[in-house]
């Protein structure tokens, strides 16, 4: 009589390596998976960080483009009068943007322009054409640097420049 033997399956080491190779795999997977979701946080951070700058600046343009009286307080301060005919002042503070307007009493008060999340490390001002009489309008240009204060973000920097234009013409 013969011996049939259909015992079919896979042995105890068999399922070992094949549930090894199978971890390795999923480890790898996951490890990737979990680095591209941080890129795209960090990503995600640093458009955030460079639209407030340029929001920022957008803000600083429009006012300044109307205004008049243009004189540079220092190297990171501007002083001018707005439309409203309104002293205004941008300076950078600690590594952040503010707005500063003079009162009836002459005090200025600062508030800031930039989010919390940004780190101005540069912000330089170069002014033209401010000298009355010399028949140019003047031109201001802003130059920033900009990083995020987040631990993935402070040493990522961005350089953004802009020049206005003031639409009062000198006389």
């Amino acid at each position: 009589m013969r011996k049939i033997s259909n015992s079919k399956g896979f042995t105890i080491i068999e399922l070992i390596v094949a549930m090894g190779l199978f971890l390795v795999a999923i480890s790898i997977a996951t490890g990737g998976f979990i680095r591209s979701l941080r890129t795209q946080k960090d990503l995600t951070e640093l458009l955030s960080i460079n639209d407030n700058a340029g929001l920022a600046l957008e803000q600083m343009a429009r006012e300044m483009r109307t205004g008049y009286n243009f004189s540079k307080v220092s190297e990171s301060e501007i002083q001018f009068v707005n439309s409203g005919n309104v002293v205004v002042y941008y300076r950078l503070n600690n590594g952040t943007l503010e707005r500063g307007e003079r009162d009836q009493f002459l005090q200025i008060t600062y508030r800031k322009i930039t989010a919390d999340s940004v780190r101005i490390t540069n912000f330089k001002i170069t002014l033209m054409g401010n000298l009355p009489g010399d028949g140019f309008p003047p031109r201001i240009t802003v130059s920033i640097s900009v990083s995020g204060k987040g631990r993935d973000t402070q040493n990522v920097s961005t350089d953004i420049q802009t020049t206005i234009s003031s639409r009062t013409l000198d006389t």
